[in-house]
């Protein structure tokens, strides 16, 4: 059971793939055991519990690193690294759409586990988002759709941040959604597109636009997933800092808090 898994001396390494209502209460237990844990995305049901979970990596010395497995492909650290030919970013558009059907058991439509659209779906754009503005939001506007059992079936968001730059993040399971992810970077020099940066090793494209000149970059086949493990496994062992922990997960989590607080649907994070 994972009371024993957790106990385990042969285990260094855990990964945290259970529903999000159960991500911190197991987290904080493996970190307590003296494990580190990749956690799945997202970190917690809230800002609070990802405190909670932080503050236990920090005492136990255990690294706690969220599992945005797309932050590890070299895609993405090439998109990043043109940011500064299209001049300061202007707008950024990011969406992560596909159908998610309601069994009647779907943790994804169920809130008392962590579900809903943004928090499953929503969470992968709001994170290209804040990563390429590389700062919190100072002001954000939303508005969703619910389903029956609660959940936010469908929700876009807008974000302003400190620059000046502004960012749309829109999600979506409704039913006959068709797989769709991807973001657009405008800045006053030219212009980012990425399709697909969720999953580029099964088929992505990622242009860049500049002065009248278009640039297709190559894109690793290699699965996001095998980039993120070889990371983390080599930041375990060499004590170097990862992306995805620290500072920026509270960041994330605090920022789809306030997501779901404009949309005036706050209980869904705080249990209220």
């Amino acid at each position: 059971d994972y009371a024993a898994l957790k106990a385990a001396p042969e285990m260094d390494l855990g990964y945290m793939g259970l529903a999000v209502d159960a991500h911190a209460a197991w987290t904080i237990r493996a970190l307590e055991a003296g494990k580190h844990v990749l956690c799945e995305k997202p970190l917690a049901m809230n800002a609070g519990e990802a405190r909670s979970m932080l503050a236990a990596s920090e005492a136990s010395g255990g690294r706690l690193i969220e599992a945005f497995h797309y932050r590890y492909h070299p895609a993405f650290g090439k998109m990043l690294a043109r940011l500064p030919d299209i001049g300061p970013v202007q707008t950024v558009r990011a969406h992560f759409n596909v159908a998610i059907a309601d069994n009647g058991t779907e943790i994804r439509h169920r809130p008392e586990r962590g579900g809903g659209a943004m928090m499953d779906l929503g969470c992968y754009p709001l994170h290209w988002a804040l990563t390429v503005m590389d700062a919190a939001p100072v002001g954000i506007d939303a508005r969703a759709v619910i389903t029956k059992s609660g959940v936010d079936e469908s929700m876009e968001a807008g974000l302003s941040f400190p620059s000046g730059a502004e960012a749309v993040v829109r999600s979506s399971m409704a039913a006959g959604e068709a797989f769709s992810a991807g973001i657009e970077i405008i800045g006053r020099n030219g212009r980012i597109d990425f399709r697909n940066p969720i999953h580029p090793h099964r088929g992505a494209s990622l242009r860049i636009l500049t002065r009248g000149r278009e640039e297709n970059v190559p894109i690793s086949r290699i699965s996001t997933y095998a980039y993120q493990l070889d990371a983390v496994l080599c930041a375990v062992e060499s004590g170097a800092p990862l992306p995805t922990e620290g500072a920026d997960v509270l960041r994330q989590q605090q920022t789809l808090d306030a997501v779901y607080a404009a949309a005036g649907l706050a209980q869904l994070r705080t249990g209220a």
